[in-house]
């Protein structure tokens, strides 16, 4: 299974939003002042941001701990449809979709 950008991208800013309010949180409750939460908490974000995008893209590649599927290896001829392939599978009774 190979996740998109776009995945990766999401998955990134879901989890940024919960780890920046946590260190806003921190940060006002340590400085006592929203513009410094603020400020600490805006940067946290950009950076983690960015490093957990690649910490992704990363992981992504590297097959430790991950199961693939049986037919993952199966090369298709030219012009056979994916599609095709599962829908005569799951017929034949060999796949659930």
């Amino acid at each position: 299974m190979k996740e998109t950008n776009t995945r990766s991208i999401a998955k990134a800013i879901s989890w940024r939003v919960i780890a920046t309010t946590i260190t806003f949180s921190i940060a006002y409750l340590l400085t006592g002042e929203v513009t410094t939460a603020l400020e600490i908490g805006g940067l946290d974000m950009v950076f983690k941001l960015i490093s957990y995008f690649f910490h992704e893209r990363i992981w992504g590649r590297i097959s430790m701990g991950k199961i693939l599927h049986p037919l993952s290896h199966v090369v298709l001829k030219p012009g056979v449809e994916t599609d095709d392939v599962m829908k005569n599978l799951n017929e034949l009774g060999f796949i659930d979709e």
